[in-house]
C-alpha cells in the first residue's frame, strides 16, 4: 500500500506524527498480544485436563447405564428414569478477561431425586444416577472455559492482524513516504544554497 504525499515541510510533520502514533501503537497492541497469549495459555491446559476428565466420566456414566439395562431390563430402566424428579437452575453471567468478555455459566442448584424402588432396579443404576449429578457442573464449567477460548482467541488472531499491518505495512510505508520528503527536502535546499552561491560569485564579479 504505496502512500502518496505531497513532498513539503508540512507533510513531513505530518508524517513525523503519523509515524510516531503507529510504532506507539503498534507497541501496545504487541503488549496486548503478548498479555493474551500469556493468559490463553494456562487455559488452553485446562480445558484440554477438563475435557479430558468429562471424556472419561461421561463414558463411564453411560456403562454404568448400559450395564443396569443389561442386568435388568431396558424399559425397567427407562420407566425408573420416567418417574425420577428432579431440577436445575443455571445462572448465565459474563467474565472477563484482558478486555475479551465471555459468558459464564455457573449450577446454582440441582437436585435429582430417584422415584423408582431401589429392590426392584440394579445397583448399576443408582451408581449411574449418582454419576449424573457430578456431571452437570462440569459440563457448565467446561463450556463457559470453551466459550472464553473461543472468544480469546479472535481477539488474539484480531490483534495479530492488526500488528502485523503496523509492522509490515503501515510503518515501512510511512518511513519510506517520509524519506522521500526528506530527501526531495534536502536536494531542493542544496539547490538553493548552489544558486545563491552563484549569485553571490556573480555579485562578487562585478563588483557589487
Amino acid at each position: 500500500m504505496a502512500i502518496f504525499v505531497n513532498p513539503n515541510r508540512m507533510e513531513l510533520l505530518r508524517l513525523r506524527k503519523r509515524l510516531e502514533l503507529s510504532e506507539r501503537g503498534h507497541r501496545l497492541l504487541k503488549d496486548k498480544l503478548e498479555g493474551l497469549v500469556k493468559e490463553f495459555m494456562p487455559l488452553v491446559d485446562e480445558y484440554r485436563r477438563r475435557r479430558g476428565l468429562l471424556e472419561d466420566l461421561i463414558p463411564r456414566t453411560l456403562g454404568l447405564f448400559a450395564l443396569a439395562a443389561a442386568t435388568s431390563s431396558r424399559e425397567m430402566i427407562a420407566l425408573s428414569l420416567e418417574e425420577c424428579g428432579g431440577e436445575a437452575v443455571v445462572a448465565a453471567g459474563t467474565r472477563k478477561v484482558m478486555g475479551v468478555t465471555a459468558s459464564e455459566f455457573r449450577l446454582e442448584a440441582f437436585t435429582l431425586e430417584p422415584a423408582y424402588s431401589m429392590i426392584a432396579t440394579p445397583q448399576e443404576l443408582d451408581l449411574a444416577v449418582a454419576e449424573l449429578r457430578g456431571l452437570l457442573p462440569r459440563i457448565l464449567e467446561l463450556a463457559s472455559l470453551e466459550d472464553l477460548l473461543r472468544r480469546l482467541a479472535r481477539e488474539i488472531e484480531k490483534t495479530r492482524r492488526r500488528v502485523n499491518a503496523l509492522e509490515y505495512v503501515m510503518i515501512p510505508e510511512i518511513s519510506r513516504a517520509k524519506r522521500m520528503i526528506e530527501g526531495k527536502l534536502d536536494e531542493a535546499e542544496r539547490g538553493s544554497r548552489v544558486r545563491l552561491m552563484k549569485v553571490k560569485e556573480m555579485l562578487e564579479a562585478r563588483g557589487m
